[in-house]
């Protein structure tokens, strides 16, 4: 392929975003919130790998510019998230004939997600089974999520290394059980 895969982090869970989370995890459990200047790495990996409610609070918002039928692997995601993916219509665009453009044509494809779908996301998209090219994508996701919430590391795997097995039907050999 000509071009190369784009991916960036347009919105990412800050600080505040944090103390929502421990806010509204508090409140399930019938305690007062109190604020904390910054709440540790430590504590943010806890909150995300407990994969309670409140992590559905944290929001991304990446763009990245695909192939188009690596797009549509990503828009088969439709819980937690939102998808907005640059049209091929005809009576939407000019650049190009719709019904005569390959599949692999870039598009721009920017993902509204939250926390929990992911992660979720990872799992599915960094499996070996998966299409090398959603597999690279979802690298390249994660590389820059990291740079910026760092807490995500050990959350955004492959399913085998989340559950401690291989789920496929067909394994990729990544998983030795």
């Amino acid at each position: 392929m000509a071009e190369e895969f784009k991916v960036e982090v347009l919105r990412h869970p800050t600080e505040e975003d944090w103390q929502w989370v421990k806010k509204l995890a508090l409140n399930t459990v019938g305690k007062d919130y109190f604020i904390e200047k910054e709440m540790s790495l430590e504590l943010k990996k806890k909150y995300l790998k407990s994969e309670h409610s409140p992590i559905r609070t944290l929001n991304f918002i990446i763009r990245m510019e695909i192939p188009y039928c690596d797009s549509v692997c990503f828009v088969r995601h439709k819980i937690g998230t939102e998808h907005f993916v640059q049209s091929q219509r005809n009576d939407r665009q000019d650049k190009f004939d719709r019904y005569a453009e390959p599949q692999g044509h870039m598009v721009t494809h920017i993902m509204y997600v939250n926390a929990q779908e992911l992660m979720f996301i990872a799992r599915k998209r960094l499996c070996g089974m998966a299409s090398k090219n959603c597999q690279k994508i979802m690298r390249m996701i994660k590389a820059e999520v990291l740079k910026t919430n760092p807490e995500f590391e050990d959350v955004l795997v492959p399913n085998c290394e989340y559950l401690h097995s291989c789920p496929e039907f067909k394994s990729c050999g990544r998983w030795k059980e």
